[in-house]
């Protein structure tokens, strides 16, 4: 179970890098009119060389059956609203407070592992939930001139995320890794396609380049993260205080990139969700221990 713990963290920390530079080009792309199923359009064969390298593997059948199929399609439909709230939410907030607004995933996730998967929380698992919760509340600032209702656009799809990977960890027998990340995608895509047929744009060689990279990184930062909570199992919530990692990435992007920053209040918010992070780490490591 410790080698579990060791390969689900690494995975989970490759992914926050590639979730930071898809979110980057996405915040690039949204300035430009193109939409969601645009950037899902364009993006596909990145999506589609994954069965097609499957098929001439012949691996693709077995990576399409399921114990009870209704899981993986359950999951989709919950993921499919995120590639829109993604762009509405970058369209209307800074990069780096988007970022760290998702990085509330794992308070979401500590409850969750406690009511959905019996977890076991410990003193510094409820400690780390407490400063993270207090860290939200002072990057979305309600009631400040800041507010932003978008805050709470992007804290919804965080809960949606999240409730995506408590179902692949919970029902980790249900299908493979791959499984999950075919089903996954394939509603949203089918959206995509219908509403571009609606909606066609014609992109420049550069965005067409854009669209093709981010859509890799994301692809990828997708299969790392079902790969991690697959393999994660009874360690939810301990592996997920590494996502927090993703808050320095944003935001050194957002600076250097798009001049976009943290104010005071949203700053001290990120330092206590980072605090949060940390001091969740002893509790992932009294997790491992315990069992």
């Amino acid at each position: 179970m410790k080698k579990n713990i060791i390969i689900a963290s690494s995975a989970l920390l490759l992914s926050s890098i590639f979730f930071v530079i898809n979110d980057a080009i996405i915040n690039y792309l949204s300035a430009q009119k193109i939409q969601f199923y645009h950037f899902v359009f364009y993006g596909a064969p990145a999506y589609i060389a994954v069965p097609i390298f499957l098929f001439t593997r012949g691996n693709l059948k077995k990576n399409l059956i399921c114990n009870n199929y209704w899981i993986p399609l359950i999951r989709g439909l919950i993921f499919a609203p995120m590639p829109f709230i993604t762009f509405i939410s970058l369209k209307n907030i800074t990069l780096p407070e988007f970022t760290t607004l998702n990085m509330s995933s794992p308070l979401i996730g500590a409850i969750y592992a406690f009511i959905f998967l019996k977890e076991k929380l410990n003193l510094f698992v409820y400690i780390s939930l407490a400063i993270g919760f207090l860290g939200v509340i002072f990057v979305i600032q309600p009631g400040f001139d800041n507010f932003n209702i978008y805050f709470l656009v992007t804290l919804f799809g965080v809960l949606l995320i999240t409730t995506t990977t408590t179902i692949v960890n919970k029902f980790n027998t249900v299908t493979t890794t791959l499984g999950y990340f075919l089903y996954g995608g394939s509603i949203i895509h089918v959206i995509s396609f219908l509403l571009f047929i609606y909606d066609p744009i014609k992109v420049s060689f550069y965005v067409f380049v854009l669209i093709t990279i981010a859509s890799i990184f994301i692809n990828m930062a997708l299969l790392l993260v079902t790969f991690a909570f697959k393999k994660a199992q009874k360690h939810y919530s301990a592996i997920f205080c590494l996502v927090y990692l993703q808050i320095v990435w944003s935001s050194l992007i957002g600076f250097y990139f798009f001049n976009e920053y943290l104010n005071n209040y949203a700053l001290i918010g990120a330092i206590l969700i980072v605090l949060s992070g940390i001091i969740s780490v002893p509790g992932q490591i009294k997790q491992i221990y315990d069992k």
